[in-house]
């Protein structure tokens, strides 16, 4: 069980780190494109349909299950200090069950989403260059797909206490 537990944990850092390549990637194109334009006059066709498309996809949704896996979503605790260890435990349980029952709803309708823009080669256009857009339409699944399924380890860690599912 730790072999799984220490896939996930690289499978989401580097999904992270690339949300960070895609961070400092789009910082790079949009600083060319300022320098090119105060300079030369001249914009790099599809800036804004890379960052858009692209750019804000990656860095939005491939941390997210580092996120899950460090603990860092956003959480309310104005109740749950109140509870005892027994309750809060299952306050726990109960959050990455629905958690992950939301993202294997997002995983499954946004996998259909990017089959069909897969299908029909979605593209935009941006001067006369075609740009295709479908395979950021993927990142969305495989996102919510490891999330769920990050969720899912913690929710068998809960059984396992013995169990070390993070390393720092």
């Amino acid at each position: 069980m730790n072999a799984l537990f220490r896939v996930s944990n690289r499978i989401t850092v580097v999904l992270a780190l690339l949300g960070t390549l895609g961070i400092v990637a789009m910082m790079l194109h949009v600083t060319l494109d300022v320098v090119l334009r105060s300079t030369l006059s001249r914009s790099m066709p599809a800036t804004l349909e890379l960052v858009t498309r692209y750019y804000m996809v990656l860095l939005a949704l491939l941390p997210l299950g580092w996120v899950e896996w460090q603990r860092k979503m956003i959480s309310v605790e104005l109740f749950t200090d109140f509870l005892g260890a027994r309750a809060q435990r299952f306050n726990e349980l109960l959050v990455t069950v629905l958690s992950l029952a939301i993202y294997l709803v997002f995983t499954v309708a946004t996998w259909e989403k990017a089959v069909e823009q897969y299908a029909i080669g979605a593209y935009v256009m941006s001067l006369d260059t075609r740009i295709p857009v479908w395979p950021s339409y993927f990142v969305l699944p495989i996102s919510f797909g490891l999330a769920a399924y990050v969720c899912f380890m913690r929710g068998v860690q809960s059984f396992l206490p013995h169990t070390v599912a993070t390393s720092d």
